[in-house]
């Protein structure tokens, strides 16, 4: 029988393979020595490999206190297949990116960050990062591009970013303003990164008009669209998430469309990135539906079709003494 499988055709072994979850293709790494040739081959042409469905991970284990975490095991929980893997931390294959110093001067704590492309696919890539500044009890916007040896910190009046993403060239940022705490999307432009990025405001978002405790913003890129979601949290105890909101940004004419189908995408959005899936390759994707990972420990599914929540469940990947540690979504690849 080994032999058997072991004699399945090149080309028909690529395809299969290119289609297969990345555990799966670990295991099918260990059938024989032509497997794993082939395995190799898929990995280095990472346009032929299907999306993976993300992975979460404790917010806690990546940062702490801004500093990188050193653990020697990191949990991570696969959707789809309901399970955690130990990873450690030092394993093959984790992609390390060295990033500027910390600027010593403020009392920073790392908030969000988000990249430009996928370093393991491109070098040339940009990272925004998004402090929080005790001492002036506001966030500050930080860029750097690869081979940078001092991050860039981006002037402005606002006191709090909901999420960044990049998209067509510029960073954009969900924006609360410290005067009248309006809510806006704003870009910088990123193409003369020798200077400082040109701050517009693209548009500002509709108030919300449920009681509500505070509400959270992402952004994220949605095939060739920017979209805005708009998550609105309540006081009550066992109904965390009152509803949720999705517009269409047109960035050239500054306005917003109501988006309350997504077809055959789904969401995922979090506190430590949010992005867009096609479902199409992922039958055990449900589409149609936003995945939210919120900072109050919560992780919800939410259904378009009928503006329902469900609640994912899973086992404790969380510290003792971080009980509801917010998750982060991870996109697992193989790329090298």
């Amino acid at each position: 029988m080994s032999t058997y499988w072991s004699e399945i055709s090149t080309d028909l072994l690529y395809l299969i393979l290119s289609k297969v979850s990345i555990p799966d293709l670990f295991r099918c790494a260990a059938v024989c020595s032509h497997w794993s040739a082939v395995l190799d081959m898929v990995r280095r042409r990472s346009g032929d490999q299907r999306p993976q469905i993300p992975w979460l991970v404790p917010e806690y284990h990546l940062l702490i206190n801004g500093r990188h975490n050193n653990q020697n095991t990191y949990n991570f929980f696969s959707l789809s297949e309901g399970r955690v893997y130990d990873i450690p931390s030092r394993a093959p294959g984790i992609l390390i990116i060295d990033l500027p110093s910390i600027p010593t001067n403020r009392n920073l704590e790392a908030i969000r960050a988000v990249l430009s492309c996928d370093p393991s696919r491109c070098g040339d890539y940009s990272v925004g990062f998004v402090f929080y500044c005790r001492s002036m009890v506001k966030e500050l916007l930080f860029l750097a591009s690869a081979g940078d040896e001092k991050w860039k910190m981006i002037p402005g009046n606002q006191y709090h970013y909901d999420d960044i993403a990049f998209h067509n060239g510029k960073l954009y940022a969900v924006s609360r303003f410290e005067e009248d705490d309006e809510v806006i999307v704003v870009a910088f432009d990123l193409i003369t990164l020798d200077s400082t990025p040109t701050r517009t405001p693209v548009v500002a978002l509709p108030f919300s008009i449920w009681d509500f405790t505070f509400d959270m913003h992402f952004v994220c890129t949605y095939f060739g669209d920017l979209l805005i979601a708009r998550a609105t949290i309540t006081n009550e105890l066992v109904d965390y998430n009152k509803k949720l909101e999705v517009w269409k940004v047109d960035t050239e004419k500054g306005a917003m469309v109501a988006l309350n189908n997504l077809g055959k995408y789904t969401l995922f959005l979090g506190t430590g990135s949010s992005f867009c899936l096609d479902t199409s390759s992922l039958p055990d994707l449900k589409s149609n539906s936003i995945h939210l990972s919120n900072e109050l420990g919560n992780n919800l599914v939410y259904s378009l079709e009928d503006e329902s929540f469900t609640s994912l469940s899973l086992p404790s990947l969380s510290s003792p003494k971080l009980e509801r540690s917010p998750l982060v979504w991870f996109t697992p690849s193989i790329a090298c």
